[in-house]
């Protein structure tokens, strides 16, 4: 009985040690393949990519542990975007050699201004056949270097980081270059949408109307009743359109900016931007997360002026948005008009 437990207790220390060799070793291919070989597979579990210039400029977009993909730690990911870079990089193919004479100069500025790309998937150190997978880790799946778009704008100079062969890589059927999809520009990775919550998930509403201070107010639950206060005292929920206000408490999803602005854009936003903010809002969820969203009207151009109806001398249709005191963006009032309402909206006429 011991000899039979010692046998298959040695078969199956060999079955894990030739598992692991033939998943270490896989499948080496030719010496060609090995350096043109960019394309991710097409099932790989994508947890975190990392894209790095040598200037110090950096984005690592991972997901966290409810599986959210996150920007460098401090915010919610843009999940189209990823989704775009995913499904790019599982349809990489070589459109092209380098020429010999060319490939000096291509790997300079791949080594001087490119993006060095990593990419780390979920994997298991032993993989059997029947889907049987053993001892979970993390493994740097890809890393190669991506460069400018070639000359006629179909394909991107990439090289693996392994290698010293570059290519110009392309994705089949798709017209124009892919550098601009391996940008460090944070900007282009945060999710445009700033606050997105259920009714019961919102705790407090804060409203400060910058000159309407009568129009100001404060929502909060109490005992599992929305309650609307001014100046500290509790308003009667009969004075109150309870339906509206249901209405207002279900608006505050999906709220999104049109777009971060950009250095140059927020130079100029110092001369079109009318200060102080005439609207700011806190917001604050079950979880004790508070969204701080400061409103500013934009100054309407000369050329708005000719072309648009507009009252005043602001933009009805862009204002700056700045959330939890952080970077400025541009938003639009169709968007956020829906939670941008005055006590006197919840108030029920006298006459009623």
């Amino acid at each position: 009985m011991k000899k039979t437990q010692t046998y298959l207790l040695l078969l199956a220390v060999l079955l894990a040690v030739l598992g692991l060799y033939f998943s270490l070793s896989g499948k080496k291919g030719s010496l060609q393949e090995r350096h043109r070989n960019f394309r991710l597979y097409q099932n790989a579990q994508v947890i975190r990519v990392e894209m790095h210039q040598k200037s110090g400029k950096s984005i690592v977009i991972k997901k966290d542990s409810n599986e959210i993909w996150q920007v460098n730690n401090n915010y919610l990911a843009n999940e189209s975007a990823v989704r775009e870079l995913l499904g790019t990089m599982r349809h990489l193919n070589v459109r092209l050699p380098v020429a010999i004479s060319e490939q000096q100069n291509i790997n300079e500025a791949l080594e001087k201004n490119g993006v060095l790309v990593e990419v780390f998937v979920k994997t298991h150190w032993i993989n059997w056949p029947a889907n049987i997978k053993l001892l979970p880790r993390v493994k740097r799946e890809k890393r190669f270097l991506v460069g400018e778009d070639t000359p006629d704008g179909e394909s991107t100079y990439m090289r693996l980081f392994s290698s010293d062969m570059p290519f110009a890589v392309h994705v089949p059927g798709q017209t124009g270059g892919l550098s601009s999809l391996f940008s460090v520009n944070e900007n282009m990775w945060r999710d445009p949408v700033v606050v997105n919550l259920k009714p019961k998930e919102i705790k407090s509403i804060e409203v400060v109307f910058t000159d309407m201070e009568q129009e100001s107010f404060v929502f909060d639950w109490a005992l599992n009743n929305p309650r609307l206060m001014h100046k500290g005292l509790i308003i009667d929920s009969e004075l109150i359109d309870q339906t509206r206000l249901m209405r207002y408490l279900e608006s505050f999803s999906q709220l999104y900016f049109e777009r971060l602005l950009n250095a140059y854009e927020d130079s100029l936003r110092m001369e079109q931007m009318i200060k102080p903010e005439f609207l700011k809002l806190t917001i604050t969820d079950q979880n004790n997360r508070i969204t701080t969203l400061r409103f500013f009207r934009r100054k309407a151009t000369e050329e708005e002026f000719k072309t648009m109806d507009i009252v005043g001398d602001f933009d009805p249709n862009r204002f700056f948005l700045q959330v939890n005191e952080g970077d400025f963006a541009q938003a639009r009032y169709f968007v956020f008009g829906r939670i941008m309402r005055p006590l006197s909206y919840f108030m029920i006429p006298a006459s009623q």
